[in-house]
């Protein structure tokens, strides 16, 4: 009887990849990027570093002392918290943070109401479309000296265009629009929205027009209404696009000065005062240096604190969980 043997089973282990010339050249690789990434960082940082740090410096000495120009000697005065105490105590301010709220909030929100309705309407095979875009352009390109002293001169009470055209109409004439408190505000808000809407026209325009469209085609064969398509298709695909531009807008508009200096200097009273102006006011009219900058830093710290998060988000600051 004749028996056969099995072959013997034997175990080699698996031949090894040679993992170390690959991982070194990449990490040769990453460290060429980085370097590369840090030379061409080097020369703004040499620049802005440093000024900084000045800034920095004098900006926490200036905080913490009582300096007034007209007063020799008050930089000496240290007085420690006591310039962010009077701030936060100060009816002036609050007043001016409360007037900055409603320009954002009435000016920048009416800008994205109009613009991207607008925006839809230009959206697609418009005539003349080229000749409404370079229209639609001007109010933008002009600055915002030139925009309020023009619409000052067409606000005017007496010799102005607006009132001329509302003694036409029989709705009266010769109202004091920069004058009245119960009008300054909105008519800056007005030339604020009139010079900046068309920014958000064209910002939001080129996104219409590099949207994909197989999205809409598929949603226009399923018989999908226009309403329901610029709800649940156009505006979500936007989104993105609509959160930049309102991040823009709102940072521009916190920072108004040139417009509202030009049309009322935040009169009549203070009823046009937006933050802005009242730090000007009080570092360069009653030159009260030191407290002025303490107004600045709260407010430039107060901004960081309300922005920031959402233009983490927008320019990809955020570390990238989904990929680990």
């Amino acid at each position: 009887m004749t028996t056969t043997a099995s072959p013997a089973t034997s175990t080699r282990p698996a031949p090894m990849t040679p993992k170390g010339p690959r991982s070194r050249s990449r990490g040769q690789q990453a460290s060429r990027r980085r370097l590369a990434q840090a030379t061409l960082a080097l020369p703004a940082a040499v620049i802005i570093v440093p000024l900084l740090v000045i800034l920095a410096v004098q900006g926490f000495d200036l905080v913490t002392h009582n300096e007034n120009l007209t007063r020799p000697g008050s930089g000496d005065q240290w007085v420690g918290f006591g310039n962010f105490l009077r701030a936060f105590s100060d009816p002036s301010l609050l007043a001016s943070i409360r007037v900055t709220v409603i320009y954002v909030v009435a000016g920048v929100g009416l800008e994205m109401l109009i613009g991207v309705s607008i925006a839809l309407m230009l959206n697609g095979r418009v005539p003349g479309k080229g000749v409404l875009r370079a229209l639609i352009l001007i109010p933008m390109v002009l600055t915002p000296v030139v925009a309020g002293l023009m619409w000052r001169l067409l606000l005017d009470p007496t010799a102005g265009f607006v009132n001329y055209l509302l003694g036409v109409i029989g709705l009266g004439s010769e109202h004091a629009f920069l004058s009245d408190t119960a009008t300054a505000l909105p008519a800056v808000i007005l030339v604020e929205i009139w010079q900046n809407t068309p920014f958000v026209i064209i910002i939001v325009l080129a996104a219409l027009e590099s949207l994909d469209p197989s999205p809409r085609e598929a949603a226009q064969v399923d018989g999908v209404t226009g309403g329901q398509m610029l709800r649940y298709i156009t505006l979500p695909m936007l989104a993105p696009v609509l959160a930049v531009v309102l991040l823009l807008r709102i940072i521009d508009a916190v920072k108004t000065f040139a417009l509202v200096t030009t049309m009322t200097q935040g009169g009549p009273g203070t009823s046009t005062m937006t933050i802005s102006n009242y730090v000007y006011q009080t570092g360069f009219q009653t030159f009260d240096i030191g407290y002025s900058t303490t107004l600045g830093l709260i407010v430039s710290a107060a901004m960081l604190i309300l922005l920031f998060p959402t233009a983490g988000r927008l320019m990809g600051l955020r570390t990238r969980k989904a990929k680990r």
